[in-house]
């Protein structure tokens, strides 16, 4: 068992990693910076700068703010990886004319926070790891009909009659913000880079993009905030409410899902019935997935879904009430072997420890780690716990599934017996 980190990669390393196993030249613009896994507050405008004490806050080593836990569980190696990081993006949008943009500041810091699941390898998933926040700084929106074409021409199959399907999302992109066609944009072109690169391995991702709708203060402190989760495959993003209910914010990518069903058929027809009367498509248990090269012909796509939502607002129509106390994302060796209401009551339970909410994100995540692994968990699982404003604002929190979760480790217990 052991914590991951985050290495902050220069650019040269990030490239060279695309580089050393690529057969192709890569004809698009050098990145420009690379993302951070500190937050520094902005400095007071009503004070000289040099006098202000600004917050620097290490994201990886606060564990009051961050949880994050991972292990290899049985498994001989830990193919989940995971990215925490501060982006800087546009405060608007890059594609709004300038008579229209707002008087909003110039560039905008958004939380970035991402469970990766490799199979075949961790190749896939240490390229997302390392780079994918880097792809969403830096992404060229104005070069979208480029990435079609590179997608039509060197992939075929499913991608040639893919064309228009990047205009859905600069259809929904506002004024105020880019980031509905930039996430996307960033997903393509990463996935297109590594599948360029002939490598066989693959990765699901479930991220969220989480920023204060004040620039001046970071989500954690209140007031309104938005989130964007943008999903491709099996992992899973789940938020709890002020009343500690669970609320599922993705849905799988399989070929049991009719959107994904009916996506397929349309361009596809690899499909069969297994063993066991399930239908597969192709080698492949997910529709969505970085990598997979041998599938990328037949439709399996990096293209996210994406959803927003307001945070911290209890008019909000597109919110949860508000207080929101946190967010939880995972890779499936934890969400195959527990429920999101058994996650949600976990860390719960766990941030209300002794009454006084002396429990943190970081106790919280490994939590739900060893809780999926006691419970029969046989797979390499991940967790990111993400504290939100109303995180130790509950006072008296209901643990819906406390005594299922007690009687499935007895049983997890009572059948270890049995086996020795």
């Amino acid at each position: 068992m052991r914590i991951s980190t985050s290495y902050l990669w220069t650019i040269a390393d990030s490239y060279k990693f695309i580089f050393q196993f690529s057969k192709v030249q890569i004809s698009r613009a050098q990145h420009n910076r690379h993302f951070t896994t500190y937050y520094v507050s902005p400095p007071a405008k009503s004070v000289a700068p040099t006098s202000v004490p600004r917050l620097r806050v290490p994201l990886l080593n606060a564990p009051t703010h961050l949880g994050h836990y991972t292990s290899r569980v049985t498994r001989p190696y830990n193919e989940d990886r995971y990215s925490v990081s501060v982006l800087t993006v546009p405060a608007t949008s890059s594609l709004t004319p300038r008579s229209l943009k707002t008087t909003a500041p110039p560039e905008r810091h958004v939380f970035f926070y991402a469970v990766f699941d490799g199979h075949g390898g961790s190749e896939c998933s240490e390229f997302l790891e390392r780079n994918l926040a880097t792809y969403i700084e830096n992404s060229d929106l104005n070069e979208f009909e480029t990435l079609e074409r590179g997608w039509k021409e060197n992939i075929g199959g499913y991608w040639a009659r893919w064309r228009g399907h990047l205009d859905k999302f600069r259809s929904k992109m506002s004024k105020d913000s880019d980031l509905l066609l930039r996430v996307p944009i960033a997903f393509l072109q990463a996935d297109y880079d590594y599948t360029m690169a002939e490598r066989p391995s693959g990765s699901t991702c479930t991220s969220v993009l989480l920023y204060s709708s004040n620039p001046t203060v970071p989500y954690w402190l209140g007031g309104p905030s938005r989130l964007l989760v943008a999903h491709v495959g099996d992992t899973r993003c789940i938020l709890s409410d002020k009343n500690g209910v669970a609320h599922a914010l993705t849905s799988a990518h399989h070929l049991s899902s009719p959107t994904e069903s009916a996506r397929l058929r349309r361009y596809a027809a690899s499909f069969f019935t297994d063993s066991f009367g399930e239908e597969r498509f192709g080698n492949v248990e997910n529709t969505r997935a970085f990598g997979d090269r041998s599938m990328k012909r037949l439709g399996v796509t990096a293209e996210p879904d994406l959803t927003e939502y307001t945070l911290g607002s209890p008019t909000a129509d597109d919110g949860f009430g508000g207080n929101e106390p946190f967010l939880v994302i995972v890779s499936d060796g934890v969400s195959n072997f527990a429920s999101d209401q058994e996650i949600v009551d976990v860390v719960t339970s766990t941030g209300y420890r002794s009454g006084y909410a002396r429990g943190t994100p970081q106790d919280a995540a490994r939590e739900v780690v060893q809780y999926a692994e006691a419970v029969g968990g046989d797979d390499n699982a991940t967790c990111i716990v993400v504290r939100l404003s109303g995180w130790g604002k509950w006072t008296s929190p209901v643990d819906r599934t406390g005594e299922l979760r007690e009687y499935r480790l007895r049983e997890a217990l009572e059948k270890g017996a049995r086996r020795q």
